[in-house]
């Protein structure tokens, strides 16, 4: 259902197609309508003009053109972007061994999403809470809904001058819409069987506008079903050589090998096929991955305007997201570090002495899953208007992004004390590729948790107008001011601290930075 003041642009073009002239008093109106063009700051200007020209290159994409493009987020879109497709990762392909499982972020040019700055209606957000490959920060785009966005700026060209040294790859600039009167809803659902997918998305866009004041609302919805690796046939498994490809089966294999005496010793049933001449026993992890994981995001995004006075305006944004996600991976794979044993007297001990396990997998735990909740929340108040000529704006920003990352004890969490102790007592088998009782499953494994939060504190204040004029051309020029404070903190559970828990990498950071600077161009 659409309520609004819309008009297409192939209406007017149709109405307008027999005319050869304009009347006066058509001509008057277009005049009228030329001298009211909206001015815009072009991103890396900062210098409010009436076009989108600037020094550096800028692509841009509009409402139509996303529509068109028929994606449901974000991620999706710029993925497919010449200039952001490399570098760019996201929550499909979630891994347990992941730092930053359930968020997405953007690379221009291939150099990474810690060079690569993203703002929102020109301004920064807050960095996601959990950081990719343990450095790397980045703006999590999973918290920007596709239905919001009015256009797209991706500057191409490195801006550190203006930006920072976070800009370096490049900005994107997502510009949210605003301004907006009537009533639009949007629902879809999207699926498919063999192997079984669906989507569901549904938005809600509401604007009113008055003489003194603005609001404009949108709502958003997506959710879709988990796609399992083991789903895809041929594309699911990791020994890819039937098909002209090669091997990528693990050598921590389920069975697996062990050093008796000290020589290195494959497990007496491993399968012909997964046994190596190096003494390897090769396990398929290929079928216990997630193609896409099952998400859900729900977001509220509110932006208000109201007129103080003939040349103030007082505004206001608020933006609200919570995100569910879920990665996955094989079961827990074992090597020489976790220090393992089995001794002589264990009942299933096909070698009747001590010995020690090399690689091994207790697939019989079962896979690894992660449940990753995230919110993030952001608020912008200020006032803009214009003096002598000149467009002025002020504001504060607050921005918060929290991010939980858990497992249970049915989701495959083996800690490798409680492995050591239930192998000492005889309890757990380690041998064969055995399926052992989950009475004994339920005594090796854990549940984990993990924390992160974000926080950004802003405020700015900038001027940009006509500076003088030299001969026919006018030279424009852009001044302000911006005070920034950030603070991340990123708490493993206490058993990836211990060294407790193998095959999924942790982090622990806890930081802070204020930052001043001052721009003139």
């Amino acid at each position: 259902m659409k309520q609004g003041r819309k008009v297409s642009a192939i209406a007017v073009g149709l109405a307008l197609s027999g005319l050869t002239s304009l009347s006066p008093a058509y001509a008057q109106q277009a005049d009228e309508e030329a001298a009211n063009l909206e001015r815009i700051a072009v991103t890396g200007s900062r210098i409010k003009r009436t076009d989108m020209e600037g020094p550096s290159p800028i692509q841009s994409i509009d409402a139509t053109m996303i529509e068109g493009m028929g994606y449901e987020n974000l991620q999706q879109l710029l993925e497919r972007m010449p200039a952001t497709g490399a570098g760019t990762f996201s929550t499909r392909n979630n891994s347990q061994d992941s730092t930053a499982n359930g968020a997405a972020a953007v690379s221009l040019r291939g150099m990474g999403p810690d060079a690569t700055l993203v703002l929102i209606n020109g301004r920064r957000v807050a960095i996601s809470a959990f950081a990719e490959s343990i450095t790397n920060s980045f703006v999590d785009i999973n918290s920007i809904p596709v239905s919001a966005i009015e256009r797209i700026d991706i500057l191409k060209d490195g801006a550190s001058a203006i930006y920072g040294s976070d800009a370096v790859a490049g900005v994107v600039n997502v510009v949210l819409k605003k301004d907006y009167e009537g009533l639009e809803i949007n629902a879809g659902y999207g699926g498919t069987t063999g192997p079984s997918y669906d989507e569901t998305t549904a938005s809600i866009l509401w604007g009113s506008q008055s003489e003194k004041s603005s609001a404009t609302v949108i709502i958003d919805y997506f959710n879709n079903s988990t796609l399992g690796a083991d789903e895809m046939g041929r594309f699911g498994t990791a020994n890819q050589s039937p098909y002209g490809g090669m091997d990528f089966r693990s050598s921590r294999g389920y069975p697996g090998y062990f050093y008796v005496d000290g020589v290195k010793t494959i497990d007496p049933d491993c399968p012909e096929d997964s046994a190596t001449a190096s003494g390897s026993c090769l396990f398929d992890y290929g079928p216990f991955g997630l193609t896409i994981p099952a998400s859900e995001r729900v977001g509220f995004i509110g932006q208000f305007d109201y007129k103080i006075g003939d040349e103030t305006t007082a505004f206001m944004e608020v933006a609200m997201q919570h995100n569910t996600s879920e990665a996955g991976g094989a079961a827990t794979p074992l090597d020489e570090d976790a220090g393992l044993t089995v001794p002589g007297t264990h009942p299933d001990n096909p070698f009747g002495q001590d010995i020690e396990i090399g690689r091994y997998r207790p697939v019989d735990a079962g896979a690894r899953r992660w449940d990753i909740e995230s919110d993030t929340l952001r608020l912008v108040a200020g006032l803009r208007g214009t003096f002598n000529d000149y467009d002025w704006e002020a504001s504060v920003q607050k921005g918060r992004s929290r991010s939980e990352q858990s497992g249970d004890q049915s989701q495959g969490w083996v800690r490798v004390d409680w492995l050591q102790e239930q192998i000492n007592l005889g309890n757990y088998n380690p041998f064969g590729g055995v399926t052992n009782p989950q009475s004994v499953i339920d005594d090796i494994t854990t549940s984990l948790v993990r924390r992160g939060e974000s926080r950004m504190t802003s405020v700015d204040a900038h001027i940009t107008g006509e500076a003088f004029s030299f001969g026919d051309d006018v030279v424009m020029m852009a001044a302000g001011v911006e005070y920034r404070e950030e603070q991340v903190s990123d708490v493993p559970d206490v058993q990836f601290q211990r060294g407790l828990i193998f095959g999924t990498e942790s982090v622990s950071a806890s930081a802070e930075r204020d930052q001043l600077s001052l721009i003139h161009i």
